[in-house]
């Protein structure tokens, strides 16, 4: 566990809008601690994204917000009875997280054991999540607790063909990777705060890194960031046209990657969806006024691309378009 410095709290905190699927707070619940949870949860770790059905367009059925997907993830397509994993109930209804701790909401967060110490599948990025501040993780569960309760009861995961015996384990801090830019350089902290952002409490790098399922730690600690990840349309909602297999793109500033884009270009491609090329970024990446990157502060987006732009070059290779 660890804290962050009030400068990620000044950079971030937004006043986010209310809307009928989140009542407001009362009581003893703090309205500014709902309030950066809920920006947290909505569009910088994503919550929404996998925890809320979509319907045949793949857009999200805000009706339903954070009720779980019953068939969320199929790791085995071609067998019915195993690899199905749902995406849980996050709501406080019984079929939910309804009578759970925060203390246990934030420990599925970030140690990957759900309540009743059953481990959670790599599906859920706990391993990258670990490293979000105690702050953070307590701000996200406790909105969590304060959603609309939506009834919806979900079938138990299938048998997976990876071993479930522990948590995958975190991404250690060491491993991931700091701005290049000096520290003399004034954009420096914001660019550390852009990393925070990307690698800790968002899952920018989770989906933009090579990964292995069924090891200790899926990603490949040597190319973060480097993209290359297999990522299946069925699993994400992409609708036809796309590839049944979408893999990330590079976001290291190699010319197989983000080679001669400017932190404006990363903060207008996440902020509308179109890319320097003026070519519209593919699902699954959330981007654009529908995704859960959306609703990013302009300080935030700006933030990461300064990171990303400043990070150390890695060659990829040849990733295959997802046009």
């Amino acid at each position: 566990m660890r804290t962050f410095s009030s400068v990620a709290l000044v950079l971030s905190l937004v006043a986010c809008s209310s809307d009928p699927q989140t009542p407001p707070a009362t009581g003893l619940v703090d309205p500014a601690i709902v309030g950066r949870g809920e920006y947290l949860a909505r569009s910088v770790a994503g919550c929404g994204e996998c925890h809320t059905p979509r319907d045949v367009l793949g857009n999200l059925d805000m009706s339903m917000w954070m009720a779980g997907v019953a068939d969320r993830f199929d790791l085995v397509p071609q067998d019915p009875a195993i690899g199905q994993v749902p995406a849980p109930n996050l709501t406080p209804d019984p079929t939910g997280l309804g009578g759970v701790s925060e203390a246990k909401i934030v420990r599925a967060i970030r140690d990957g054991i759900a309540p009743g110490n059953r481990v959670m599948t790599p599906l859920m990025p706990s391993y990258v999540f670990h490293n979000m501040t105690d702050e953070d993780a307590h701000a996200i569960a406790v909105y969590l607790t304060t959603l609309r309760p939506i009834t919806n009861k979900l079938p138990e995961r299938q048998p997976l063909p990876i071993p479930q015996d522990k948590p995958a384990s975190p991404v250690p801090q060491s491993a991931i990777p700091h701005t290049t830019l000096p520290s003399s350089n004034p954009q420096s902290l914001r660019a550390e705060h852009g990393r925070y952002l990307a690698a800790e409490v968002g899952f920018c790098m989770d989906c933009h890194t090579h990964w292995v399922l069924g090891r200790d730690q899926p990603l490949d600690l040597d190319g973060l960031f480097a993209g290359n990840r297999a990522l299946s349309a069925r699993d994400w909602s992409v609708p036809p046209p796309a590839r049944r297999v979408i893999y990330s793109t590079n976001l290291t500033p190699h010319k197989s990657g983000l080679d001669r884009w400017s932190p404006q270009d990363v903060q207008v491609a996440i902020k509308t969806g179109i890319d320097r090329a003026q070519t519209p970024l593919c699902r699954p990446m959330p981007s654009g006024p529908f995704g859960a990157f959306g609703g990013l502060t302009d300080s935030d987006t700006l933030d990461i691309g300064l990171y990303l732009t400043s990070l150390p070059p890695i060659d990829s290779g040849d990733i295959p378009s997802c046009q």
